[in-house]
């Protein structure tokens, strides 16, 4: 989903967007962890090179990076020593994706 093109466009109109305007996405989840926009949308502004903050359940702010590394440390495999941790936080997302997707019966 992430490299498809409808993703990558509104990708560019946040950026966009960014440059005009102080931007906040907003959802519902206590956990950033559990929330798409971290897994999916957080994560390719970061990859872009964006500052983001995620707002905790007690108010404050918690950077991304920080973010990643709490997700790291609570996915299984996350801790080899031989993987760069480009490829260890990769499969961090898709692990931690898998786990809060919605998963719709057919």
């Amino acid at each position: 989903m992430a490299r498809s093109p409808p993703f990558c466009a509104g990708l560019d109109r946040l950026g966009e967007a960014m440059e005009r305007f102080r931007l906040c996405l907003m959802c519902a989840e206590r956990e950033p962890l559990d929330c798409h926009r971290c897994l999916l949308v957080a994560r390719a502004l970061a990859e872009r090179g964006v500052a983001l903050g995620h707002v905790l359940i007690d108010g404050s702010i918690e950077p991304h990076a920080a973010t990643e590394e709490r997700l790291l440390a609570r996915v299984r495999g996350s801790d080899d020593l031989f993987g760069t941790r480009a490829t260890r936080l990769a499969e961090a997302y898709r692990s931690r994706a898998r786990q809060v997707a919605a998963h719709f019966k057919a």
